[in-house]
């Protein structure tokens, strides 16, 4: 391949959008000094980022073969195909949803979690059709689970807190509606959850200041976020 023909394939590539110009210039010149280094028959000992389709595929020649191999192209590969794979999944977990099939539900996010361990919001999922299905103690080790996965997402532990009231461990309760009030302050349903169990516990002082702040923030239209499956289930 000449210096022509090597340009010409890399510009027949289009930017993503997500990708500003100096990001995708940087994209551009790691395929190309590894495409020199194939063609000069010399070894790439230098890391490889692989960060979108399109940096995976300028290494691929025209019959199809990486012109590498490197750990960080095997991985795409890998996780491209557990993603493809865990999303198909979830499709059917969705419609399990709308057709209200929710033994079903439970199943197929069970399957997507066994092919990708790491996504915290199906543990959060696969809780809240657990609390469907009555299932309140399973339901609640699916949320701790979301919550250890990715500890900064409040909704986790509105659930939490939810599911601590329902198996009478009250004593927890508080400290996930703080954490909730923490990560997300300008939110109207964190404050009105919050004040309520303070009403609930006779803190009447606490419980009236936190109902006035929701109160606040919902004329300001900060009402905060809804508990959704996700959009295709919602």
């Amino acid at each position: 391949m000449s210096t022509t023909e090597l340009n010409h394939f890399l510009s027949s590539f289009e930017r993503p959008s997500n990708f500003t110009s100096g990001a995708w210039s940087e994209i551009l010149t790691q395929a190309k000094s590894i495409w020199n280094a194939h063609l000069h028959g010399q070894n790439w000992n230098n890391q490889i980022d692989i960060n979108c389709k399109e940096s995976y595929l300028m290494l691929v020649d025209s019959s199809g073969n990486l012109i590498i191999q490197n750990e960080s192209l095997l991985n795409y590969v890998k996780n491209k195909h557990v993603s493809s794979w865990r999303e198909r999944l979830e499709q059917i977990a969705f419609k399990a949803i709308r057709d209200k099939q929710y033994d079903k539900a439970e199943r197929y996010f069970t399957k997507a979690i066994k092919v990708d361990e790491g996504k915290a919001m199906n543990y959060y999922r696969r809780a809240l059709i657990r609390i469907k299905l009555q299932n309140h103690k399973k339901a609640l080790d699916d949320v701790s689970k979301a919550i250890e996965l990715k500890p900064t997402e409040y909704v986790f532990y509105l659930k939490r807190a939810q599911l601590y009231r329902i198996l009478d461990i009250d004593y927890k309760v508080m400290n996930d509606l703080n954490m909730a009030v923490r990560l997300k302050p300008n939110a109207a349903n964190v404050f009105d959850i919050r004040g309520k169990f303070r009403l609930s516990l006779g803190d009447r002082a606490g419980g009236k200041m936190d109902l006035l702040k929701a109160e606040e923030l919902r004329k300001e239209g900060l009402g905060g976020g809804s508990e959704l499956y996700g959009s295709q289930a919602a």
